[in-house]
């Protein structure tokens, strides 16, 4: 995809948390998976991997780095929304 940083899939959701809608796209990266998430608040978009390091476990990251803590917090968002889809 000429232009573009990372693959697209058409999965796309949304929930509400916090009475903010959060809206997820997934993407394609080789090797894992990651969401460019928007919010309904003025809050900028994001995106959030789930990484995985040697002597710990896989924790959830913002590309670039540097939104951590938010990153961690709408990660276990997506999760819990896709175990309750699933």
């Amino acid at each position: 995809m000429a232009g573009q940083l990372f693959d697209t899939n058409d999965e796309k959701f949304s929930f509400e948390a916090y009475g903010v809608v959060i809206s997820c796209q997934r993407l394609n990266l080789q090797g894992s998976v990651a969401y460019y998430v928007t919010f309904s608040s003025n809050r900028k978009p994001i995106v959030v991997a789930k990484a995985e390091f040697i002597d710990s476990p896989a924790t959830w990251t913002s590309i670039p780095e540097g939104r951590q803590k938010e990153a961690e917090g709408v990660g276990e968002l997506i999760e819990l929304y896709l175990a309750k889809k699933e």
